[in-house]
């Protein structure tokens, strides 16, 4: 079986209406752009070719929320850029992690967002 031809990935992230207007603005402080947003929709542009939606929906729990994953070239600058926007007292309910090792030799910074997705950026430690 030949599976079909794929044209585009973009992980969907999914929102409180509560937590919508709060995830738009943590993605904004975080540095990414929005090419486009409607009412209960949005895409983010991680400025590097690669693109994802922020949604509201009615009804949505947060337990349910996954995890995304950006691999960049330096967690330390990562770091550097989080550090200061001091998200976990300008957000409710979000929390940010300082770079680590994992068990599988990757540096990640854990932060989980307005609706409790959880961001990994990493990099492989070398």
């Amino acid at each position: 079986m030949i599976t079909p031809a794929i044209k585009d990935f973009r992980p969907f992230l999914g929102y409180t209406s509560e937590d919508w207007p709060v995830a738009r603005q943590f993605y904004s402080d975080l540095g990414f752009k929005e090419n486009w947003a409607l009412e209960n929709i949005c895409e983010i542009d991680t400025g590097i070719g690669h693109r994802f939606l922020l949604a509201m929906h009615v009804g949505y729990e947060k337990r349910t929320a996954g995890m995304v994953q950006f691999w960049v070239d330096s967690v330390d600058d990562w770091w550097e850029h989080i550090k200061p926007l001091d998200l976990e007292a300008k957000y409710s309910g979000v929390k940010v992690a300082a770079p680590s090792l994992t068990d599988w030799n990757w540096r990640l910074i854990y932060i989980w967002d307005p609706g409790g997705w959880l961001l990994h950026i990493g990099q492989p430690n070398e």
